[in-house]
């Protein structure tokens, strides 16, 4: 099911077939170093995960996270919300094959998604969680409008993350 289309992209829900795309994207050294690792290395932790990070957060909420592809339905990478149990907002969060990095995707998908969180989940503010060492994702989310708010400790790693905050406008 197609949440947003725009200029280049399509945000869609996932489903079990996209299980080679998320084999894939999950075991990039870059998806590691910067998110984590999953620990996702078959086809049937693939579908696990799908079930449990994409298909179950589908029947709370459209707070979800999506798979972005382009318009002839190639699978580039995942955007979408990820509600933590530690914070009272949605994160938005994103991760894109290395492949399509630097050509203004996540750019493009994140911006889309702000408006849907704004426009028709009326959420009033989105964080946004990054690696302090990920500059390019830092820059992404500032030049969408977030602003760095402060370190956190997310997990028993005790590795800071940076946490960014957009607060929307109410009319």
């Amino acid at each position: 099911m197609t949440i947003i289309n725009t200029k280049r992209l399509v945000l869609r829900q996932a489903h079990l077939d996209d299980a080679n795309f998320i084999l894939q994207l999950l075991n990039q050294a870059s998806f590691i170093d910067n998110i984590a690792d999953k620990q996702v290395h078959t086809v049937e932790s693939a579908h696990n995960y799908i079930k449990n990070a994409f298909l179950e957060p589908y029947t709370i909420s459209e707070k979800a996270p999506y798979i972005v592809t382009l318009a002839d339905g190639t699978p580039i990478g995942i955007a979408g919300f990820y509600q933590r149990p530690i914070f009272n907002v949605p994160d938005l969060g994103y991760a894109f094959l290395d492949d399509y990095t630097g050509q203004g995707f996540a750019r493009e998908a994140a911006t889309a998604l702000l408006e849907f969180a704004r426009e028709k989940l009326g959420l009033a503010s989105v964080i946004a969680i990054t690696s302090p060492d990920n500059a390019p994702s830092a820059k992404l989310l500032q030049a969408c409008g977030f602003n760095y708010q402060q370190k956190v400790i997310l997990d028993n790693s005790m590795k800071p993350a940076s946490l960014y905050r957009q607060d929307f406008a109410q009319d």
